[in-house]
């Protein structure tokens, strides 16, 4: 069981690592792994995220400035958080490819900033309800969408 702010931070500004730990917890506590990852620069994939049970602020930039990062690992929860995927995937300038479970984009400020300075084309794989509202908070401007 993971309690809050458990791996805030934990590998933030490690430009070298290239491989992530797994990371195999389904329900997440607050903040437990905001900043996890900032700025590892190296970092070519990323670690599985099974979760589906999210909490506030679980995920908020942990891969922020991961500027090697392509795809973004498949996002099982269908309920969101507050600010759980907040700034997320912020300055992964090569990040190309975003699946979600998600088929609302509530609460609001769940994604708030999650995808700003992503790659300017991609692949976004969401559900078929999902409203396609794009823009920096929602699915990234160019990027095409495919629903499962």
């Amino acid at each position: 069981m993971l309690v809050s702010y458990c791996y805030q931070g934990m590998f933030n500004g490690c430009a070298s690592l290239t491989q992530a730990p797994a990371l195999p917890a389904t329900t997440l506590a607050d903040n437990c792994y905001s900043g996890m990852f900032n700025n590892c620069a190296s970092l070519t994939q990323a670690p599985a995220l099974p979760a589906t049970t999210l909490a506030d602020f679980c995920y908020t930039g942990m891969f922020d400035g991961c500027t090697s990062l392509t795809q973004a690992p498949t996002l099982p929860a269908t309920t969101l958080a507050d600010f759980c995927y907040y700034s997320m995937f912020n300055d992964c300038t090569y990040l190309s490819s975003i699946e979600v479970s998600f088929s609302d984009w509530n609460p609001s400020n769940a994604t708030e900033n999650w995808v700003e300075r992503v790659a300017s084309t991609g692949t976004f794989t969401c559900p078929s309800g999902l409203s396609q509202t794009t823009g920096v908070s929602n699915i990234p401007n160019g990027w095409t969408v495919v629903t499962k």
